[in-house]
């Protein structure tokens, strides 16, 4: 009788604590997407960007590849934008960085210079399918 109510009680705090903390490592990462997306939504409407942005070709055993490639773009337009959109592009930056897994390598991914280049607004474009799509993937 004693075990019955040790291991109920055990569950019962397993069940209260993931209720109270939920799943960390997923709930952080869809909330990093989220947060990115909507700080590159703010940026969308910037037209005084002067530079070409390396678009990268994505596929989902390469995110990240393609997520490494998109922060190396995104500090030249910390560079490139006023003052009061450079707070959304360090934030997209810091969520992203995140995300990103140091120790990944795929040698059939590709590069970022392999790919062309394009305006911001290709590159605004690109990377929010891009977010999106990692965002269905971790839904």
């Amino acid at each position: 009788m004693m075990c019955k109510v040790i291991i109920f009680g055990s569950i019962a705090a397993a069940i209260l604590l993931t209720a109270a903390y939920g799943v960390p490592v997923e709930k952080t990462k869809i909330e990093a997407l989220r947060a990115s997306l909507s700080d590159l939504d703010l940026l969308k409407g910037i037209d005084n960007v002067s530079g070409d942005f390396l678009l990268s070709e994505y596929s989902f055993e390469c995110n990240h590849t393609t997520l490494a490639c998109f922060l190396k773009e995104l500090k030249v337009l910390e560079q490139d934008v006023d003052e009061k959109d450079k707070q959304h592009v360090k934030n997209i930056m810091k969520n992203l960085e995140d995300l990103q897994d140091p120790g990944f390598s795929n040698p059939t991914c590709k590069t970022c210079e392999v790919n062309g280049k394009k305006k911001f607004p290709e590159f605004h474009k690109e990377m929010t399918g891009f977010l999106r799509s990692m965002l269905k993937q971790n839904v």
